[in-house]
């Protein structure tokens, strides 16, 4: 898990203070590998970073007679059971070197996640991500988790269903080592400073609600401010609400990676469809991401170079109150600041009390030493 090969990139260390955008298509291709193409280019148009699709077999996910969720009811048929519906989203193994050599080709991440831990070799070892990605229903699938301690990939970890001590166990699982202690609801304590280091590297946390759309009281953003506190790890935010709101409040909150749904139409028959965007919108989100962004700045309070041209302007200069003659003393009586501020600040008008002036000042002349 912590073996780091020579040369390897770093890839959770912030991104470069850029904001890593992941286009979910999910099952969103309906098992169809001419609109996934569709979709990965409408998630290129867009400009998001990555596109991520999800690796599973309906064999291995779910039994045959599985119910399928309230919203999968709404947006599929209402006779077929989960399996029945997976059965028809499925790619086969094939289908997905042709889709990462297809985004490849244009230019834009592949990421998939992972169901069962023959979905990991085969992408750490077939297809060779950069990324594995573990779904929220995963957190608590111990083998699953055990197999993540035997790759040296980056891995995204969702956790949507989850609280905070199923968080703490999946990440001691994955690090084969207890570097998490749980004290309560609300509070971790890192046990292992050297081991969370390298595990900083290696993972990123995000804050997920799992439901198909979320409604805005559900969305629990101030969680993504508690993740970050406990853990000290990479936080992000996989986005199931409607619009554009909610990953901009998430990347205020410190968010680094934001995950959203994407679809060519809202129309379209299929479990996800209703509850992610369209290519346009999906554009309009990374478009106000990538302005915060830059209105965001490096935090540090310092004078900006576009004030430069006003400090003088609208900051003031000591100055004569009234004529002051030669010799005469300074006081709080003769002195007084105005604008411009070319001149002596105003902070150092308590060391001119009591001094003698040199000159004849004017009124309004700036006062030199």
């Amino acid at each position: 898990m912590f073996l780091k090969k020579k040369g390897a990139k770093n890839y959770f260390m912030i991104f470069n203070n850029k904001i890593y955008i992941i286009a979910e298509i999910g099952v969103n291709h309906n098992g169809d590998m001419k609109l996934a193409k569709k979709l990965i280019v409408a998630a290129k148009y867009t400009g998001a970073n990555a596109v991520k699709f999800q690796n599973f077999t309906a064999e291995k996910l779910a039994t045959k007679n599985s119910k399928k969720a309230t919203y999968q009811k709404k947006n599929t048929k209402k006779n077929e059971t989960q399996y029945e519906m997976l059965k028809k989203l499925e790619l086969k193994k094939d289908n997905y070197f042709e889709l990462k050599k297809f985004c490849k080709k244009i230019k834009i991440e592949f990421i998939s996640s992972v169901f069962d831990e023959e979905s990991i070799t085969f992408l750490s070892t077939k297809l060779k991500v950069k990324y594995i990605k573990v779904p929220s229903g995963e957190i608590t699938n111990y083998p699953l988790l055990q197999k993540l301690q035997k790759i040296n990939k980056k891995i995204i970890l969702s956790t949507g269903m989850a609280n905070l001590r199923e968080i703490v166990i999946s990440l001691n699982i994955i690090a084969r080592n207890k570097i998490f202690k749980f004290i309560n609801d609300d509070k971790v304590i890192i046990k292992n400073k050297q081991l969370h280091k390298k595990l900083k590297k290696k993972i990123c946390i995000l804050h997920c609600v799992s439901d198909y759309p979320v409604e805005n009281k559900y969305a629990n953003l101030s969680a993504i401010e508690n993740l970050k506190k406990n853990l000290e790890l990479n936080i992000g935010y996989s986005d199931h609400t409607l619009g554009v709101l909610a990953p901009l409040i998430a990347v205020s909150k410190g968010a680094k990676i934001i995950e959203k749904h994407l679809t060519l139409s809202n129309d379209m028959t299929g479990p996800d469809h209703k509850a992610s965007l369209e290519p346009n919108e999906f554009k309009k989100m990374i478009k106000y991401l990538r302005t915060f962004e830059v209105m965001n700045g490096s935090g540090q309070k310092k004078l900006q170079k576009c004030e430069l041209k006003n400090i003088n302007i609208a900051r003031k200069s000591i100055v004569a109150k009234k004529f002051i003659k030669k010799n005469e003393l300074f006081s709080y009586l003769n002195l007084t600041t105005k604008r411009p501020g070319n001149g002596l600040s105003p902070m150092k008008i308590s060391s001119l009390i009591h001094k003698k002036a040199k000159k004849n000042f004017q009124p309004d002349e700036l006062i030199k030493l």
